[in-house]
């Protein structure tokens, strides 16, 4: 491979993924970041955002000198000119939903006027026909441009980067390839090679999908509440398919993690704008917008009038352990909710501060240790799960609640098995308790018998 010089406009999520991975396949990078604290945190080889293993590998990848932050791409490139200019700056949702491609601009216009021209790659999450618009604005950036859409799993980013799953490459000039295959390196996994506008559609596409996914997985949950069901054992049934697959078919509350909600809200604004109905997609946002009422329902109905005097312990603030994006975990939504509703609401969370509980949620109480948010609480709301929480001894918690001792598991995350013999009150989403195994029966076939092949059909 080739050594290259790139730069990574924008050190978000995405960005800072991006540059660290570059550097770590030889490149030579050049973060860009306008946000000045973020900006110096870099240079002192701080990680903006938490993922396993960034921190590690942005310090080795300084410690190279193959990566560097900066400001602004155009001095660095009049001293150093780059040959790629990738542009990783946030879209956010809009009052309406729709995505704000403000910073989607303001890159792009810096980056064609830089001399020479570098390879523009736009790696940003746009609705479909943002490159033609990007293109029509500027004609002379055609011949140099790719749309490149990201695929990473927060708590596998760095991972997904150097060994993605497919590579999806959206150009206007297939001359532009072999730079984007220097720039992945020898992956061996599947391109897909298409117009720009088509690859926009695959990464709104491959989202609305993983969502749908999702709300499905919470729909027949709903259905699985009684006790002849068991949802993971269904869920494990489902997911062996393998048409279907168990990635993203665990109930809980709802999507969790920012992209979602944020890329499905676009398309849905972005079709509706075309007079395009998406009742599949609308469907699928419904549900997830309904699910963390599961926690405030089951409270009511578990404590009754009760409900107004209750102490409440919520376990978690982030949406997953492995991700510090707090924009959309379902403790935004649930905490609130819980304060309206009960007398007292108590936060812990390992990796989330006394002083940050407060300013999410102003009146609620923080807890320094999980011992310290069980003492005294009437109900247990699990929010994230954490190991901690997954391994706790909850023989010992549980004499420090209150009856009617009740624990709202949001995350399915908890082993029914070791709390069927506790005096607690324990719900999921869907039932997990399971039935008593019978017997296996027992079929004698007389040895001169013989079986038929079998000729199962497809389901």
């Amino acid at each position: 491979m080739t050594a290259m010089r790139i730069a990574v406009i924008g050190q978000g999520y995405v960005g800072v993924t991006g540059a660290v991975a570059l550097a770590q396949g030889g490149h030579q990078v050049t973060g860009v970041e306008q946000d000045a604290q973020r900006l110096a945190a870099l240079r002192e080889g701080r990680a903006p955002v938490f993922e396993p293993g960034l921190q590690e590998e942005l310090s080795l990848a300084l410690a190279t000198g193959r990566l560097r932050f900066a400001r602004s791409v155009s001095p660095v490139h009049a001293e150093e000119p780059f040959d790629v200019v990738m542009v990783a700056v946030g879209t956010p949702p809009g009052p309406d939903g729709s995505a704000d491609l403000s910073q989607v601009r303001a890159a792009v216009q810096e980056v064609t006027a830089l001399v020479p021209a570098p390879l523009l790659v736009l790696k940003s999450t746009v609705p479909p026909g943002t490159s033609e618009m990007l293109l029509r604005g500027s004609p002379g950036l055609r011949d140099r441009y790719a749309y490149n859409p990201e695929f990473l799993n927060q708590g596998s980013a760095l991972e997904d980067w150097l060994a993605p799953s497919r590579v999806v490459v959206g150009v206007a000039d297939r001359r532009n390839l072999p730079l984007m295959r220097q720039i992945h390196g020898h992956t061996g996994c599947p391109w897909v090679v298409t117009t720009p506008t088509s690859a926009e559609m695959v990464k709104y596409a491959s989202n609305a999908f993983l969502a749908t996914k999702i709300s499905f997985a919470n729909e027949i949950a709903r259905l699985c509440a009684g006790p002849e069901f068991h949802v993971d054992q269904i869920m494990q049934g489902v997911g062996s398919d393998p048409r279907i697959g168990h990635a993203f078919l665990q109930p809980g509350l709802g999507f969790g993690d920012s992209c979602l909600p944020k890329d499905t809200a676009a398309l849905a604004n972005w079709a509706a704008a075309r007079g395009i109905r998406l009742p599949l997609l609308h469907a699928v946002r419904e549900v997830n917008e309904g699910q963390p009422g599961m926690v405030a329902e089951t409270l009511r109905r578990e404590l009754g009038t009760a409900l107004s005097r209750a102490r409440i312990a919520v376990l978690g603030v982030r949406y997953e352990p492995w991700s510090d994006d707090l924009r959309a975990a379902p403790s935004r939504t649930v905490i609130p909710g819980l304060m309206t509703e009960v007398a007292e609401v108590r936060v812990w969370d390992p990796e989330v501060d006394a002083e940050t509980v407060t300013r999410l949620f102003p009146g609620a109480v923080p807890s320094p240790d999980l011992p310290s948010a069980t003492d005294g609480a009437h109900a247990v709301v699990i929010l994230t799960e954490w190991p901690e929480i997954i391994e706790a001894d909850w023989a010992s918690l549980t004499p420090r609640l209150e009856a009617p001792r009740l624990i709202i598991d949001g995350k399915n995350c908890l082993y029914p098995g070791l709390l069927q013999s506790l005096p607690l009150l324990y719900r999921s989403t869907g039932n997990r308790f399971p039935l008593p195994t019978p017997a296996p029966a027992q079929l004698e076939v007389p040895p001169t018998v013989q079986q038929p092949e079998s000729r199962d059909g497809a389901g």
